[in-house]
């Protein structure tokens, strides 16, 4: 009975360390005092996308200060194509994304990161003890210079540098499945948007739930630091339905864009 019991403790133990979204040896054994980017995208295949970077630390103390943000741009396949930086003593820089930036690539991947003086880091150092800086941003889309632009913070990263390398926290999860609050509408269409942000492959099964049945619509395995853009655009749905995928990401949700018209929306899943 004891074995049993010590057995089944054990089993919980190793399904909560396959479910963690970031490595356990930095989640328990060591702090995490790096600098941390999420991953975002970037679309400029009829799209203007803006990203808005945060001045971390100007903000904790509430004064000006400079920094060199720095940014490293992937394309679809997960290769680093282009870094940018740009020095700033605002709270917040806007970085307009062209394909200058990125290299002539349409659709892809990058990360935010900020740099501060060594005199900077030793006036501050009792508080950069204390604090772990993670930059979530804002990524801004438009179709139309007319109109304002939608917004979406970042979703996950856990991605670094290290010996001028990009690493990463993140890690993939044991098999789920995730069924976004969505309704599919026929009368609309749809784009959803993942990366990659762990270090290995990860594949992804997309699903269609209608009332009556489960179609399985597509499989593709998304290499590291990699983008995707699933479309429904071009998949006949006569009914309202669910969308679902299956897979081993640390967090499951994506961009969405949501088009009506000559309207859209852009969202979290």
């Amino acid at each position: 009975m004891v074995f049993s019991v010590a057995m089944n403790s054990f089993v919980k133990k190793i399904r909560n360390l396959n479910s963690r979204p970031y490595s356990v040896i930095y989640t328990k054994l060591k702090k995490i005092d790096l600098d941390i980017s999420d991953l975002f995208s970037f679309i400029l295949d009829g799209f203007e996308t803006i990203f808005i970077a945060e001045n971390s630390l100007a903000l904790l103390i509430g004064k000006s200060i400079e920094c060199n943000h720095i940014f490293h741009f992937f394309d679809i396949n997960g290769y680093l194509i282009s870094t940018y930086k740009i020095s700033s003593k605002r709270f917040h820089y806007t970085l307009i994304i062209n394909k200058e930036i990125t290299r002539g690539a349409k659709f892809g991947s990058f990360t935010h990161h900020i740099q501060y003086s060594s005199n900077i880091i030793n006036e501050n150092e009792n508080l950069l003890n204390d604090v772990s800086l993670q930059h979530r941003g804002y990524t801004g889309y438009r179709k139309d210079v007319n109109s304002g632009f939608s917004f979406v913070h970042g979703n996950f990263g856990g991605l670094y540098v290290s010996n001028n390398k990009i690493k990463s926290l993140a890690r993939n999860r044991v098999k789920h499945t995730y069924t976004p609050q969505l309704i599919i509408k026929p009368s609309h269409k749809y784009e959803f948007i993942f990366s990659n942000p762990t270090n290995k492959d990860s594949n992804i099964k997309f699903l269609l739930i209608g009332k009556n049945d489960v179609k399985i619509l597509k499989e593709i395995c998304l290499k590291s630091y990699a983008s995707f853009k699933f479309s429904l655009n071009h998949i006949e749905i006569r009914e309202d339905s669910n969308i679902a995928w299956e897979t081993n990401l640390p967090i499951a949700r994506c961009i969405t864009f949501e088009h009506f018209d000559k309207y859209f929306d852009v969202f979290h899943s």
